[in-house]
């Protein structure tokens, strides 16, 4: 089940197809059933395999913040630069139409 989760961050590669794709929304499924999972096995585990699903969900649920993090920066980062892709564009076209163009246009 933790390998699923890890395909599922895009962390390690689908064995099926060589790719490596997010589906956030899947990692967290696994997630939250891997705990629910310790939940239900509560007192019916040795020490050993209690200490095991712990460390397995604790280091997926590190990865899947630092992966959630990660994405939200790239696509703040994206939003502001085509925010300042668009404002470059209009200062071109401010700048090529110049102070006198409105005057002209008129006049002809």
């Amino acid at each position: 089940m933790s390998t699923s989760a890890w395909v599922a961050m895009g962390k390690v590669a689908d064995p099926l197809t060589g790719e490596a794709k997010k589906d956030l929304d899947g990692a967290r499924y696994t997630i939250d059933l891997l705990v629910m999972l310790r939940e239900k096995t509560r007192g019916n585990l040795n020490d050993e395999e209690q200490k095991f699903l712990n460390a397995v969900i604790g280091e997926l649920q590190a990865n899947y913040a630092e992966t959630v993090f990660a994405e939200k920066q790239e696509k703040e980062a994206q939003g502001k630069t085509e925010k300042q892709e668009k404002q470059e564009e209009k200062r071109a076209e401010e700048r090529d139409a110049g102070p006198g163009q409105g005057a002209q246009q008129q006049e002809d």
